[in-house]
This record gives C-alpha cells, sequence and structure tokens, in this order.
C-alpha cells in the first residue's frame, strides 16, 4: 500500500536469477546483493522467504523479497507478505503507548494503577508504565502454569495479572526481557483510558491514517498474505531451556518467563493457526510487511528532528525526545545480550560502523533476523523480516543498508 507520506523512487519491479524479486533506487545495489547472499545462505526459496525495505526522506529506496510464505501452500513471497514479527512487537507496542501519552491520555512516569487501580495488589502498587515498557517492572513472566491458548486471551491474562506478585529472584532486578506479560499489561491500559482495545487503537490512530500494512492480528481477509514461519536448526540455541526444558509452573525463573509457554513452541505452527493470527497477543502478535516497518520508521525518523513545535506525521518531538532520553542499560540474565531503552520503550541502537546514520537510532530486534530501525540522522527507516527464524540476528543485512544510506549521502 503506498500513501502519500511514501513516494516511491524505483525504477519497474525485476526479478534476479537468485529468486530475489522487487526494486532498489540508483546508489543500493550494494543492498541487493548482500540480501541476495542472506537469502541464499538461509536455505532454499521453497522452504523459506524474506524481505528488506528502506524508506528515507518519505521515498522508497530499497523493496525487496525472495522465496515462498507459505510452503504449505506453496504462496509465494510478495512485498505485500505480512510476516509474524513476534518478539519485535515491542517496539509496535511502545509506539501506540507513545501516541496516547502524546494525546495526554496517560504518563509514562505515572503508576499502572492510576488507569487500572486492580493492578495495584500484592505490592504493585509503585510499578509505572515506564517500567513495563523497559522492562524492570519486575514483571517478567507468570506463576501460573499456562499454554498456548491462555495467552490469546488478552483480557483474561490482565485479570490474572491483577492477582500476580512482583518477582521475587534477584535476578528480575535489572533489564529482563518478559515475552508475554508486557503486552498484556498494555492492552488492558490502553482499553482503560482510550476505551477502544489495542488492535482497533492502532488501526484507527496509526496504521489506517498512515497506510502502513502493520496490524496487531489479523483479519479472515488478510490470511493469504500471511507468511507461516519456521525454525532453522540452530534457532533453539539462542534459547536455552525453551519447548520443556524449563518447569512452566512456576519453579523455575527461566520457565515462569520463557516457558510459561514458550513464545517458540516446538511446533511452530502454532504461529499458523488461523485462531493464533485473529487473536490480539499484544507483545507478540504483531504482523507486518517489511514495507509497512520500514515506513513507520520512516516515520518517526522524521518525526524526531523535527523542529520543535512543527506537525508531525505521528508523534510530537518533545514526546519522541523523551522517549529516546537514555533511561536504563543492562544485561539479560538469562538470554545474554545488553540492551539499552529511553524512556518510553524504545529500544536505543549503536552507532555500529556508520555513526552518520545510526547516531541517534531506534527500534527493535525480534527473534531470528527480523529487525526494523529509525535512524533520525537520516530520515530514514529499514526493516528487514523474514519467516525462518535463525540462529544469525540477521544484523548484517541492516549494516550493509545502513552502508549504502552513508555512500548515498557521501554522493550528493
Amino acid at each position: 500500500m503506498t500513501t502519500s507520506l511514501v513516494r516511491p523512487v524505483l525504477p519497474p519491479s525485476r526479478a534476479t536469477n537468485t529468486g530475489v524479486h522487487g526494486t532498489t533506487a540508483p546508489g543500493f545495489a550494494s543492498v541487493r546483493h548482500h540480501f541476495e547472499r542472506a537469502c541464499l545462505d538461509a536455505g532454499p526459496p521453497g522452504a523459506q522467504g524474506a524481505a528488506l525495505a528502506v524508506v528515507r526522506d518519505g521515498e522508497t529506496v530499497v523493496d525487496l523479497w525472495h522465496g515462498t510464505a507459505d510452503p504449505v501452500t506453496g504462496t509465494a513471497w510478495t512485498g505485500d507478505t505480512l510476516q509474524p514479527v513476534l518478539t519485535g512487537s515491542h517496539g509496535i507496542l511502545a509506539t501506540a503507548v507513545l501516541l496516547l501519552a502524546d494525546m495526554g491520555a496517560l504518563a509514562l512516569d505515572r503508576p499502572v494503577a492510576h488507569f487500572w487501580p486492580e493492578f495495584a495488589t500484592r505490592g504493585k502498587e509503585a510499578v509505572t508504565l515506564r517500567d513495563v515498557l523497559t522492562f524492570t517492572a519486575r514483571l517478567p513472566g507468570m506463576a501460573a502454569p499456562l499454554d498456548q491458548r491462555d495467552v490469546e486471551n488478552p483480557r483474561m491474562m490482565a485479570a490474572l495479572l491483577e492477582l500476580h506478585s512482583l518477582e521475587d529472584d534477584p535476578r528480575a532486578g535489572g533489564v529482563l526481557h518478559g515475552p508475554w506479560t508486557a503486552g498484556w499489561i498494555v492492552a488492558e491500559i490502553v482499553r482503560r483510558v482510550d476505551g477502544r482495545d489495542l488492535d482497533l487503537f492502532f488501526l484507527e490512530e496509526i496504521a489506517g491514517p498512515l497506510g502502513l500494512d502493520v496490524h496487531f492480528g489479523l483479519v479472515p481477509d488478510q490470511l493469504p498474505q500471511a507468511a507461516r514461519i519456521s525454525y532453522e536448526a540452530g534457532f533453539g540455541g539462542r534459547f536455552p531451556g525453551l519447548g520443556g526444558g524449563a518447569d512452566g509452573s512456576g519453579a523455575d525463573l527461566f520457565g515462569r518467563v520463557w516457558d510459561n509457554p514458550s513464545p517458540f513452541p516446538p511446533d511452530a505452527g502454532v504461529w499458523s493457526e488461523n485462531r493464533r493470527r485473529y487473536s490480539v497477543i499484544p507483545s507478540l502478535g504483531v504482523y507486518a510487511s517489511a514495507r509497512g516497518l520500514a515506513r513507520l520508521q520512516g516515520v518517526l525518523a522524521a518525526d524526531a528532528v523535527r523542529t520543535p513545535g512543527e506537525e508531525p506525521l505521528l508523534l510530537s518531538r518533545r514526546m519522541l525526545d523523551q522517549a529516546r532520553s537514555f533511561w536504563v542499560e543492562g544485561l539479560d540474565p538469562l538470554l545474554g545480550g545488553i540492551s539499552a531503552y529511553g524512556e518510553g520503550g524504545l529500544q536505543l541502537l549503536d552507532e555500529g560502523l556508520h555513526p552518520a546514520v545510526r547516531s541517534g537510532a531506534f527500534g527493535h530486534q525480534g527473534p531470528g533476523g527480523v529487525a526494523y530501525q529509525a535512524w533520525p540522522q537520516v530520515a530514514a527507516g529499514a526493516a528487514l523480516v523474514r519467516s525462518r527464524l535463525t540462529a544469525d540476528p540477521g544484523t548484517g543485512v541492516l549494516d550493509e543498508v545502513a552502508g549504502a544510506v552513508a555512500r548515498a549521502l557521501r554522493a550528493v
């Protein structure tokens, strides 16, 4: 879907003999090459698919895709294919919260119980919305044993969280990512302060006005566009203990957080069941095209550098300055890896090899090579999605994109 906010500047779509389709603007040929190589390394195109998109200054400069969206049906990947973003949904969730804060409906430093009084029980009265968005709320998982059906009911999960206590394991004292709980808390707050459920709020206030293929759950008409995820053999090594290795009854912290239930069950087909696709699973259930994610990040990147007081496309400069202001950094004691977050739950990114492009960057990384980034320095957004989740986080492809943008800037 192309809107007036995004101007395509690409030549007509073409396919290469590697099976990569789509287009790149002048100066971005190296991005195509790197994407082709990444796709070839991932395996045969009949077993997996991927897409890469870049929007700069409101113009689509990279729009590439490859492979098969659904190996069961044989449906080919297209530029409109919707990929489940899974744990990468957190940045989209944070964006919805930031818009409500910009509207004056809530404040990040207010206790959750201010908007949701029943939440205050069992020592949770001081937990703020900022704590939830930055994974510092000491609520990373659930003690009550849950199954894959339970997590598809956000209101039931919110009711369970009312009865939950803060995690007393000392490892929960810093940044501890939880795949499920932050989303259920945010969704309940959105419902209480706005009156609309999260999926409808996001559609009517963000995705619809901006023309974005980004959705909290799908409707039947979108099922033909949905990709089917699978796991590369080495993917599980990034999440030791997933799929039954920990005690989901709550005796073990890893079990409570990452295996109650696992967001990556042994049968990846759970995420391709229609029931699951229709559900609103706030922290994991965003479905998006690479185009949609890149456009959203491009809008945020442009808004982040507007003159204060200038009319934004989505979020005010004031709100984005606050949201990107450094708040916390820490090593996840369960998964490893250091993450840094701004006050609004946006993941702050390293400059890497291209500080002229990535200075002040933010976004989020999902599992197995799903990633999206906003680069305010150059008013650009980039997104990579792929259906076969791999041990490789996919940062190499976005590094090459940042390099291409840097080279394009030098050529001007």
